[in-house]
């Protein structure tokens, strides 16, 4: 009589797991992942005007990874990570490069951008809202985001080419 108490509590504790399962597996797509700034949340969108006076929003990326740099000219940790990025960016057609600067004007970033020939894709945040929204304290920062729009990977301070290869899941 007691073996089939308990063997009726182990049913219903397993009908039930079984059921929560099911329901959080359901429910867990890409319109319930909340929006935020840390690994596993959705990047939160923009639209920021490119160097080259077109715009781009964030969201028009999806479908490819993007590494999203925040950085400026008068950084030297910046300075000495954009080879990396010319590099990932000469290399890598299936990754969306978007090196967002902060509170400089477009002729000073052209000029450092020709002067030392990058031709990745750069947006500028003159206001920095877009650098406040992504809670950046320091520079560079760089985001790593899936093809869905999901934040990955995120690192403070300058990468290597490896290194954005191993944060990007890229052998």
């Amino acid at each position: 009589m007691k073996n089939k108490y308990y063997l009726g509590i182990v049913l219903i504790l397993l009908i039930i797991s079984v059921t929560t399962g099911i329901l959080f597996y359901m429910g867990r797509n890409e319109e319930n992942i909340q929006v935020g700034t840390e690994i596993g949340e959705k990047a939160p969108d923009f639209t920021l005007p490119l160097i080259n006076n077109e715009e781009i929003s964030l969201s028009n990326l999806r479908g490819k990874k993007v590494f999203l740099n925040f950085w400026a000219t008068w950084c030297p940790p910046c300075q000495i990570e954009m080879p990396a990025i010319q590099k990932l960016n000469d290399h890598h057609d299936s990754i969306e490069i978007l090196a967002v600067d902060l509170r400089e004007n477009r002729d000073t970033v052209s000029e450092y951008l020709m002067k030392n020939s990058y031709n990745f894709r750069v947006a500028l945040d003159t206001s920095a809202e877009v650098s406040n929204k992504y809670l950046v304290r320091g520079i560079p920062t760089s985001y790593f985001i899936d093809e869905n729009g999901v934040i990955m990977n995120k690192h403070t301070g300058a990468l290597s080419y490896q290194k954005m290869l191993e944060l990007l899941r890229i052998e």
